[in-house]
């Protein structure tokens, strides 16, 4: 074997190496941002019902209800950005590279994470 061709395959090992390594950034850099929208979601959550049981046992209630409501449908919007977003660079990890890691893990989550938001709807309706 030449030299040329040992050069050759050490740089084809080195360029398949580096290609898993940007997979794998891939990947986290799409688990950080689905993390970024349910983090935004759920302070969205958070802050609608807060602002309907603090600000809802005046006399205008009703002001209050609707805030939290806007604030928990833009939660619920978040949660599914999130997950539209992160299955969408899976998909297309998927096709590139090959196995990709567990997509069910996000789309349970973000299943239970909408279930939470509209039980808060029931919360501030009850009240």
């Amino acid at each position: 074997m030449s030299r040329s061709d040992e050069t050759r395959k050490g740089g084809e090992a080195l360029a398949c190496k580096r290609t898993d390594l940007a997979v794998e950034r891939t990947v986290l850099a799409s688990e950080r941002t689905l993390s970024a929208w349910i983090r935004t979601g759920l302070a969205a959550m958070a802050a609608g019902l807060g602002i309907a049981r603090l600000l809802g046992s005046g006399t205008a209630t009703w002001p209050a209800r609707i805030v939290g409501i806007i604030l928990i449908l833009v939660a619920i919007g978040c949660f599914g950005i999130g997950a539209w977003r992160y299955l969408q660079a899976q998909g297309d990890l998927k096709a590139q590279a090959g196995g990709i890691q567990h997509i069910w893990m996000a789309v349970v989550l973000v299943t239970s994470l909408v279930a939470s938001a509209l039980l808060s709807f029931l919360i501030l309706f009850q009240s």
